[in-house]
């Protein structure tokens, strides 16, 4: 009986604290439960991350290949001559005197390949060296291929041949990405 009585004595205490060892384990489990939630989320978002990463990377590849196909865009006839002017205007002695294509365009393998007849007439050798040199080195990519000059007939001193007008035909070059 003393079991009986100790027991309903104490019954109040006894229920407190299994109430408060079932609130401390549910509690427990409901951390559990987070915890291991949070780790999933943490590793998702490292997923993403990674992902993210790798997005940026093609993005920036893709803004690089827009940009060359920018650079690397088809010139026209219109814009040779447009472009030959603007540097034969930047060298002194130099005259653009016709502009024409230079046959078919070939294809290659990723690129367009244009070629252009350009005949100038230009006052020297130092002149023609300074005016193919701002063709090739202009922000847009020209390369000069082929130069025939016209030497014609000359008479008189050695000393005046070099400083003597001179016709020149160039064949320019282009590249287009396809």
């Amino acid at each position: 009986m003393q079991a009986a009585e100790a027991f309903g004595k104490y019954k109040n205490k006894i229920l407190n604290v299994g109430v408060i060892i079932l609130a401390i384990f549910l509690a427990y489990k409901i951390y559990d439960m987070q915890n291991k939630e949070l780790k999933t989320v943490a590793e998702e978002e490292a997923k993403e991350i990674k992902k993210n990463k790798v997005l940026e990377s093609i993005s920036q590849v893709e803004k690089k290949t827009e940009a060359y196909k920018k650079f690397f865009s088809k010139k026209e006839l219109g814009e040779m001559v447009e472009l030959l002017s603007i540097i034969s205007k930047d060298s002194p002695g130099v005259q653009v005197l016709s502009v024409k294509s230079a046959g078919a365009e070939s294809k290659h393998s990723g690129y367009l390949k244009i070629p252009f007849e350009v005949s100038v007439k230009v006052a020297n050798y130092h002149a023609l060296g300074e005016f193919v040199n701002k063709l090739e080195n202009y922000k847009d990519f020209y390369l000069v291929e082929d130069v025939l000059i016209n030497s014609g007939n000359f008479e008189g001193n050695a000393s005046d041949f070099m400083d003597r007008p001179i016709t020149v035909k160039i064949k320019v070059s282009t590249v287009s990405y396809l």
